[in-house]
């Protein structure tokens, strides 16, 4: 019955696309001969390339394929409009963060996740300079607020301390027996995220409503779902398709979490007196320069933080943690790295320099991960050209960065789980400018990066610490082990690990701070 819906799906919107191509195909591929293009589908093999992609809900898989045809540097011309993928990590750092040219393509494109999802463009990680004015104003505002309990800062590494001793403790209720990773890491990261939020705990029904919410924005912003509704957006209303269905659910759980993130949080807030980041934009929508900030710019900002903070987080934890399950030797390494520096001493940020091999495990998980496996999109303002080829005006531009992440030129032996690889003779951390740290983008580059690149290590940093000064990770008793080999599914922006069972043991000594 699955397969008859799922083809069925796929006929149709076969159908809808051809008859747009008929429509459309004379406007599009109109272009000038003085320009060479960059190599790509066009036509036909272009559509149908499209339309593989959303067969299998993934452009990654897609952008792959045109690689290995086409080369380092992709362009796509189909209805849907000009898709140019970059393949090479030279490639993304020319064209994001070249000097001569990132002021044309660090941009976002116009797209239906934007309109729909973060409030008509009322955001930062979907609106663009040169669309909105005060971009660079709610950058400034976002950092801010990122700052309430970024890298460092004394709030959110007590807020995580509080939250890893809780999960320790559910962990060790557990007597050993099989836990759902999934939910438990899920769990744990969202409460972390929504206390900074809003500066209180947050009650179950708000966590399972923000992960409804995260869920149906990822599988919204999967590119391909993106690109098809930017370009036809009526289709969220036939109920053949299922974009409907999609759509109508997120917007119910977006309406119930930010009830529960912002409308409750304003009616409590006190100038001046900030609990959480809420109120630290609140404070900020009643200054006078800030005149221009609605409620809509807040909630904006709120889904940038909750969606990016969690989607990522928890996935790369829970791809760690399957990863030390297959590779105990590691597991035991950063142990015995635990051991000699911090005992039973609590896991601090300050002690990340002195274990330089979890951070290589960490750097290696991302790499594995690569959770967002083309990144978000970037637009072309004017015409770009790059090796001797134009990727030209309004084109959405997509790093593979999934592709060169386990690029054997780079990352020998691409598919083994492999920290010493971010390790240098010594046994410390590469330099972030060595060649194989500046092939790694797992959060970005240019002025697109995440700004939240350096929380999101810390906080993956003290979970792993934390975790494995307590507990053994191994395979679950009465579950299969999912296998490291297509853990993970692309079915939306975010790359998510297939859900699975593991059992944590208690070391054998036990840890009386806890």
């Amino acid at each position: 019955m699955e397969g008859e819906s799922q083809s069925g799906y796929s006929a149709t919107l076969a159908l809808v696309l051809g008859a747009a191509v008929i429509i459309l195909a004379i406007l599009r591929f109109k272009s000038s001969s003085s320009k060479k293009l960059a190599p790509g589908p066009r036509g036909v093999n272009a559509l149908r390339g499209m339309l593989g992609a959303v067969r299998d809900g993934s452009l990654d898989k897609q952008a792959e394929q045109w690689s290995r045809q086409y080369g380092p540097l992709v362009l796509c011309r189909s209805v849907v409009g000009d898709v140019c993928v970059l393949n090479t990590p030279r490639l993304v750092r020319e064209v994001f963060a070249g000097k001569d040219v990132e002021h044309l393509t660090n941009s976002r494109p116009s797209s239906f996740s934007g309109f729909f999802v973060f409030y008509n463009y009322h955001d930062l990680a979907l609106s663009s300079p040169h669309s909105m004015k005060e971009w660079p104003k709610m950058r400034k505002l976002f950092h801010q607020a990122i700052k309430f309990y970024g890298d460092g800062v004394e709030r959110m590494e007590s807020r995580l301390q509080e939250e890893l001793c809780l999960l320790t403790t559910e962990l060790q209720a557990a007597c050993g027996q099989d836990v759902n990773v999934d939910k438990v890491i899920s769990n744990s990261v969202l409460r972390v995220v929504l206390t900074l939020v809003t500066g209180e705990c947050p009650e179950p029904g708000l966590v399972a409503t923000t992960k409804r919410c995260d869920t149906g924005l990822n599988r919204i912003f999967n590119p391909v779902t993106d690109l098809v509704l930017t370009a036809f957006p009526w289709l969220r209303y036939l109920p053949l398709l299922p974009y409907r269905h999609l759509c109508r659910d997120f917007l119910q759980a977006r309406e119930e979490m930010m009830d529960g993130l912002f409308t409750q949080g304003k009616a409590s807030h006190v100038s001046g007196t900030p609990r959480g980041i809420v109120d630290v934009l609140l404070d900020e929508q009643d200054k006078g320069e800030n005149s221009w900030m609605t409620d809509d710019h807040i909630r904006g900002l709120l889904l940038d933080t909750v969606a990016a903070a969690f989607l990522t987080s928890s996935s790369t934890l829970k791809t760690l943690f399957l990863y030390l399950i297959h590779n105990p030797h590691v597991a035991r390494r950063i142990q015995t790295d635990i051991d000699t520096h911090l005992g039973e001493r609590t896991p601090q940020l300050q002690d990340k320099s002195d274990l330089p091999y979890v951070q290589a495990v960490v750097l290696e998980t991302l790499r594995l991960a690569s959770t967002t496996p083309v990144g978000l999109p970037h637009e072309t303002t004017d015409d770009v050209t790059v090796d001797g080829y134009t990727i030209p005006k309004g084109a959405t531009v997509f790093s593979n960065s999934v592709l060169f992440h386990y690029d054997p030129h780079i990352f020998p032996d691409p598919q083994a789980f492999n920290p010493d690889r971010f390790l240098d003779d010594e046994g410390q951390l590469l330099s972030a400018n060595h060649p194989r740290r500046q092939s790694l983008m797992p959060f970005g580059i240019g002025k697109r990066v995440c700004p939240g690149e350096n929380f999101a290590k810390s906080r993956v940093f003290l979970y792993v610490t934390t975790i494995l000064q307590h507990f053994d990770i191994v395979p679950p008793t009465q579950h299969e082990l999912l296998p490291v080999a297509g853990c993970s599914r692309s079915n939306g922006i975010a790359a998510e690990v297939k859900p699975y069972h593991a059992v944590f043991r208690p070391r054998g000594q036990t840890h009386s701070h806890i």
